[in-house]
């Protein structure tokens, strides 16, 4: 009950927890269109391997899904582990907000084919549109003063 009543409200929490591909295509993605979208839409991003850890990797995912506000899912690639994090969002109540590359569109799973997906060509493209995406669907958030 403790616990319960000291969690951060979904409305107070500030992280946006980013599951993809960890592929070297991908990391220009990460950092010169997913994290400044998010970044600029006053969340900050978390990606499980973008900083140290010791913990066991299934546990910290979890517990960075469980602190975040929202949760990006990019499709593009196909990893199995990001309908996982995806799902499991999902599960908690948390808003997850699909991307995928346009040339991938008709490999996104049968289950998730019906949610609304940002899809792109370009890092541009995905940054612009993932932004907008987020703010009308999560709101920007306000910086602190």
């Amino acid at each position: 009950d403790y616990l319960k009543k000291h969690e951060l409200m979904i409305e107070e929490r500030t992280q946006a927890f980013v599951a993809m591909s960890f592929s070297d295509e991908m990391r220009p993605y990460w950092e010169n269109a997913l994290k400044p979208a998010i970044e600029k839409a006053g969340y900050k991003a978390y990606r499980v391997d973008s900083e140290p850890h010791i913990d066991r990797i299934d546990a910290k995912i979890i517990s960075e899904i469980k602190n975040s506000r929202f949760v990006v899912a990019d499709v593009t690639e196909q990893k199995r582990g990001v309908y996982f994090e995806a799902g499991f969002a999902l599960g908690m109540g948390l808003p997850v907000i699909w991307s995928v590359h346009e040339d991938c569109l008709n490999e996104v799973h049968f289950d998730t084919r019906q949610y609304n997906h940002v899809v792109w060509q370009t890092e541009e493209e995905l940054k612009q549109r993932l932004f907008d995406f987020i703010c009308a669907v999560i709101g920007k958030r306000k910086q602190p003063e």
